[in-house]
């Protein structure tokens, strides 16, 4: 190789720009060709080693140094993917919040004391453990220093895998990653993101739907459309936010917007805006076919779907369709029985609507209450 490299350089300029002190080749590893001359013509020797390391040598402010990719090849136990070193293997298990790849030899143990151990045992290094987090430092320095900087009062740190975040959000969806995962076609469960993956284009190849079917948004996850179920009711979001606001907002009825004028709670501005039209009565929504206008801009949808006869909510059971989604879910807990009726707190009575359980504990349950 060297042979070939020394070759090579008769493939320099012969004229250069006089008077020439310096020149530094670069050569392409793979074929040895001269890929870089660099003429620094201008400079004392000093100068231009400084150039020659910042460029060459040193990476540039802030960024992580290089991990060393090299080592045995290696596979992943729980999904079987396979990978040229330890290196590659640990990106792939970044996210488990468990098991970690030893650099060394390759071995996949847990994260924390038994990686402590594997390395004392296995390669006769012994390394400190943090207390708050399972990362493994090599001397006493580095361990205060990472105390210092990631577990100190208000500092975003990972418990699971050692990461820190700057900001809450970030750190809230790094929390997603750690989550249980289980296969919807044969039921295995992976605590890694990528082994689940790997795993779902071997159990179901043909599970990814259209590109053309999913938002420009969501194709990164695409094969990984994760669902979040409610405890209480069963109903399912595609995000961990909509599951959160539909347990604040649904079953601990959390409303934190007022209406000035009666009182009466919402659950977000937008749904106090619309309501506040009912005590000003502004009608700033017209219908383009009988010139009616109306208070809401839903409103004004469902009343044009009266001209138009469109239906677009269709009952499940039945057939039946309705204009609105509150329609057909009204209809389905009254024919059919679905969905949770409000249930009256002083005898067995339940009811489609809360303004129909409070009319009843009003009409019937008036002396109860007063006697309590």
């Amino acid at each position: 190789m060297w042979k070939k490299a020394i070759t090579n350089l008769s493939g320099l300029p012969t004229t250069m720009s006089s008077p020439l002190k310096s020149l530094c080749v670069l050569i392409t590893p793979n074929d040895m060709r001269v890929q870089t001359v660099k003429n620094y013509a201008n400079g004392d020797a000093k100068t231009v080693l400084n150039r020659l390391k910042t460029g060459i040598g040193r990476k540039p402010f802030g960024r992580k140094p290089r991990t060393d990719r090299t080592g045995p090849s290696c596979t992943c136990p729980d999904c079987g993917k396979s990978f040229l070193s330890p290196h590659f293997l640990n990106l792939h298990l970044i996210n488990s919040g468990q098991k970690e790849a030893c650099v060394l030899c390759g071995d996949v143990v847990l994260r924390g004391q038994q990686m402590k151990e594997h390395m004392s045992a296995a390669h006769h290094t012994d390394l400190l453990l943090c207390n708050e987090c399972p990362l493994l430092f090599s001397n006493e320095q580095e361990l205060s220093k990472h105390i210092k900087i990631c577990h100190q009062p208000g500092c975003l740190t990972c418990g699971e895998c050692g990461r820190s975040f700057p900001r809450k959000v970030a750190f809230d969806h790094h929390t997603q990653m750690h989550m249980v995962r289980t296969c919807r076609s044969c039921g295995a469960q992976f605590t890694n993101r990528g082994c689940y993956r790997e795993h779902r284009m071997q159990c179901e190849p043909d599970a990814k739907p259209s590109m053309d079917s999913v938002p420009r948004a969501r194709r990164s996850n695409i094969r990984d459309p994760a669902t979040y179920t409610c405890d209480y009711c069963g109903k399912t979001y595609s995000s961990r936010p909509q599951l959160k606001n539909h347990i604040l907002w649904i079953h601990m009825d959390v409303r934190p917007h007022q209406c000035q004028w009666c009182g009466k709670r919402f659950y977000t501005p937008a749904r106090l805006a619309e309501h506040t039209v009912v005590h000003t009565r502004v009608r700033n929504f017209e219908c383009d076919i009988c010139g009616a206008k109306l208070v809401t801009k839903m409103a004004a949808i469902y009343h044009k779907r009266r001209h138009t006869g469109e239906r677009p909510y269709k009952c499940e059971d039945c057939g039946e369709s309705f204009i609105s989604s509150s329609r057909r879910s009204e209809h389905a807990k009254r024919k059919h029985n679905r969905g949770i009726k409000p249930q009256c707190h002083l005898c067995p009575a339940n009811f489609v609507r809360k303004q129909e359980l409070k009319r009843h504990i009003e009409k019937n349950h008036t002396s109860h209450r007063a006697n309590v």
